[in-house]
């Protein structure tokens, strides 16, 4: 190690979530690790939650934002004003282990090609349960939709272990990820044209395209309620969801691999469209229409991302096409019934071909 404990700054983003902050912020100081700052970044809450952290916990550095700024540019406020060697960005709706911090800065230390991490994310209801929003770390299918390492659309899988290893992931969660802060320098912060959802895979797909990696270190575990502020079945949730998939999309696939899935993409969208109206969920069929509206009507500021994301490319495309897997969720869950990670068509193969290693680190 270069450092026998570098600087990680803690930065919780906060929005009316006063029923949260006594979980989250009663462990975090009970973490073994010996130099952490904390941040809580407030995104103008109309609750006491600065009131009530000012009293509680005078340790806790808070920050208030003028207005709420969502997760993208309120998380955004908080790496601004951070100090550490290392940045973790984490929700409030969490309680962490007190060893949280150790096996992500140990791996950090011992890479330098490492640019973000997250921990195992367990249910906070259900502590045997992974949770549905960051299980064991994410990938995209060839199509572009997101999955998880324990968790397959609306079917998330028991933690018996199976996922222990620490491996390469495509993205790590927004509800905990951790960043070396010269990577933000070299790839820029969160979109904050994303607002909601989906910023963490598009920072992470930025950073696959300029050389780094991203891993999930399963020796360190935190807790999750979900929906803290949205619920995963909530129309707006749907909204962002299909609205800044496409735009992450647009922004890092090359060309040619944008030209060839895009197509497909659409046509399994409409699919979800009338699928939504067939079973009566109108408002999410409506969402995800209303998704592809804000894309119509933003085209060029999806060309001027685009342009961006691109400049800073360093690494061609079939290298990153290593990280994402070759087939179709959509396929195999709900026409073959694959439900689990590990029941995949291509799970073997495409985690050779990911270099699948074992675990650096001891078990905890």
């Amino acid at each position: 190690m270069t450092e026998k404990h570098p600087l990680v700054s803690i930065v919780v983003l906060n929005y009316n979530g006063i029923k949260f902050l006594q979980d989250v912020f009663d462990s975090l100081l009970e973490c073994t690790y010996p130099n952490l700052e904390i941040i809580m970044v407030d995104n103008r809450s109309s609750d006491e939650s600065v009131l009530f952290v000012t009293d509680k916990y005078p340790r806790v550095r808070i920050h208030q934002n003028a207005e709420n700024y969502k997760y993208a540019r309120g998380n955004n406020e908080g790496i601004k004003i951070a100090n550490g060697k290392y940045i973790c960005l984490l929700n409030n709706d969490v309680k962490v282990s007190p060893r949280f911090v150790e096996p992500i800065i140990e791996i950090f230390e011992s890479d330098l090609e490492i640019g973000a991490a997250q921990p195992k994310i367990l249910d906070f209801n259900n502590r045997k349960q992974l949770e549905y929003a960051g299980a064991c770390g994410g990938y995209l299918d060839w199509f572009g939709y997101p999955f998880l390492r324990g968790r397959l659309f609306n079917i998330t899988e028991n933690d018996s272990g199976q996922y222990d290893e620490s491996v390469e992931i495509f993205w790590a969660s927004g509800a905990c990820i951790f960043f070396r802060a010269d990577t933000l320098k070299n790839v820029g912060l969160l979109d904050e044209s994303f607002e909601l959802h989906m910023e963490e895979i598009d920072l992470c797909w930025r950073l696959h395209l300029t050389g780094w990696k991203i891993l999930s270190v399963p020796q360190s575990v935190i807790w999750h309620h979900g929906g803290g502020t949205l619920s995963q079945f909530s129309a707006q949730k749907v909204y962002y969801n299909f609205r800044n998939n496409i735009f992450a999309l647009i922004k890092n696939f090359s060309a040619l691999n944008l030209l060839l899935r895009l197509p497909f993409r659409f046509f399994l969208d409409l699919i979800a469209v009338l699928r939504s109206f067939a079973i009566l969920q109108f408002a999410m069929g409506l969402a995800i229409l209303k998704g592809y509206s804000w894309l119509l009507f933003h085209i060029s500021l999806l060309w001027e991302h685009r342009i961006q994301s691109q400049s800073r490319r360093i690494i061609m495309e079939k290298e990153v096409l290593k990280s994402i897997y070759p087939g179709s969720i959509v396929f195999e869950f709900f026409i073959l019934r694959r439900h689990r990670f590990s029941d995949l068509l291509f799970f073997g193969k495409f985690l050779s071909r990911l270099g699948r290693k074992k675990s650096i680190l001891k078990n905890n």
